[in-house]
């Protein structure tokens, strides 16, 4: 490792290790400090409580209406289409599950070229929703944009108020501001993200309960299918 860490330019191993924990900390606005490697419960502690915060600090700046939008949105729409790229597409791809469990006719595709086509095909019928934490994924962006100009109804999900998502968004729901566009990813925007998604799920759900029910029964006995 001695060896590996000079090639990398630095003066040793323990100079490489505090440089990966500073790189591993941004996306947790955590200081070195904060994180060493033998700390399991400092470091337990410090991810709980920033996702934590985030989630509180999400919640307090939401916009209700802009909620309530959003859920006559899908619920009205014929199909809702997912748009994301890089550590968006977990979060997409966990409400893209529980709706089509629920009975909602979905689309989710993690190949980027697939997404350029659907947002193509999109008609005023379908609901589109993009999910970006810089808000600037170009692919996205774009998607949104090609959707909104066939008609779709637009959702954005960021954490940018004044990204180029928002500008192809017909409705706006933000997680928790961070310091800085150029940071990494952050992951407790993450957690909040998802936090968002999963009311617009459960109020969609709670609005369709009867048919919403009868589907996930069906889907329940088929999986219970494929169980030991």
């Amino acid at each position: 490792m001695f060896r590996f860490a000079k090639r990398l330019g630095f003066q040793g191993y323990k100079d490489f290790k505090i440089e990966l924990i500073r790189d591993i900390g941004v996306s947790f606005h955590i200081s070195p400090d904060g994180m060493e490697e033998d700390s399991v419960e400092g470091i337990t502690n410090t991810i709980f409580e920033k996702e934590i915060n985030n989630l509180q600090e999400t919640l307090s700046n939401i916009n209700y209406d802009e909620i309530k939008n959003a859920v006559q949105a899908i619920k009205g729409a014929r199909r809702v289409i997912f748009f994301a790229v890089s550590s968006s597409l977990p979060v997409a791809f966990d409400f893209f599950w529980k709706f089509t469990f629920a009975g909602f006719s979905c689309f989710y595709n993690s190949d980027i070229y697939t997404q350029r086509i659907i947002s193509s095909q999109c008609t005023k019928n379908d609901t589109a929703i993009g999910i970006s934490f810089s808000g600037r994924s170009l692919e996205t962006v774009n998607c949104l944009k090609t959707a909104k100009q066939n008609g779709a109804k637009t959702i954005c999900v960021t954490t940018f108020i004044e990204s180029p998502v928002t500008e192809y968004s017909d409705i706006k729901l933000f997680t928790a501001p961070v310091r800085s566009i150029f940071q990494k990813v952050d992951l407790p925007s993450k957690i909040s993200q998802t936090a968002i998604l999963d009311v617009l799920y459960l109020l969609v759900v709670l609005q369709n309960r009867e048919r919403a029910t009868r589907y996930i029964s069906m889907s329940e006995k088929e999986l219970l299918r494929y169980r030991k």
